[in-house]
């Protein structure tokens, strides 16, 4: 039986240690190096022969999804589980549109783990059912408004509510006028249906529309 050899990523350290006693037990596990944000992790890659990463999401630098596109951009051969105590709709659709090989939230005990490292070193995916029931809330969401259109300067105006902004201050980035801003704006909440920017930027952020910034 060939052994793998692990890379596992997080900014904790008694976390990590978690992780590694764990993964060590497992008979199928060569070596499990550690890092502790995702630019350590390419340097890993670059330098091991890594078959399996083990990343969280939420990490310095370099977070887990940034780290996920440049695996599978660079090194489409090595397998990678995203770890994280983020279960929202966003960053699931996310994660598992960028092809994620697994992804299993960081509460989830030890067998689980394990089975889970064990079904992507066999080619297959894994992703725990709490990740499939939020993912499918996600694409629900979404289908709910796929139907709703805002044109590039709307979604742009709203990307900036959605930092707190002042209507001023969109004027001055955007270089259009506060009137402007606050025709996009009332134009913004009559398409979504939404009764406050608040309840617009919450409409951006479950259909997916800041995914591209």
């Amino acid at each position: 039986m060939k052994k793998i050899n692990i890379i596992i990523a997080d900014d904790h350290l008694m976390f990590l240690e978690g992780l590694n006693t764990i993964l060590t037990e497992m008979d199928e596990v060569e070596n499990v190096h550690i890092a502790t944000e995702g630019k350590q992790v390419l340097r890993l890659v670059e330098q091991f022969d890594i078959d399996l990463v083990i990343s969280d999401i939420n990490m310095p630098k370099m977070d887990g999804i940034s780290l996920l596109t440049e695996l599978k951009k660079k090194y489409p051969e090595t397998a990678i589980i995203m770890l994280s105590m983020l279960d929202n709709h966003r960053t699931i659709y996310k994660v598992i549109q960028k092809k994620a090989n697994g992804f299993v939230p960081k509460f989830t005990n030890k067998e689980e783990l394990q089975k889970a490292v064990r079904t992507v070193i066999e080619g297959e995916q894994y992703f725990s059912e709490t990740i499939k029931k939020r993912y499918m809330e996600s694409v629900f969401e979404r289908d709910k408004f796929k139907n709703v259109e805002l044109s590039k300067r709307e979604k742009e105006v709203l990307y900036h509510l959605s930092e707190e902004l002042t209507s001023k201050e969109i004027s001055e980035k955007l270089f259009i006028s506060v009137n402007t801003v606050e025709t996009h704006r009332k134009n913004i909440l009559l398409k979504t249906g939404a009764k406050t920017t608040t309840g617009a930027v919450k409409y951006a952020i479950e259909s997916g529309l800041f995914d591209e910034y």
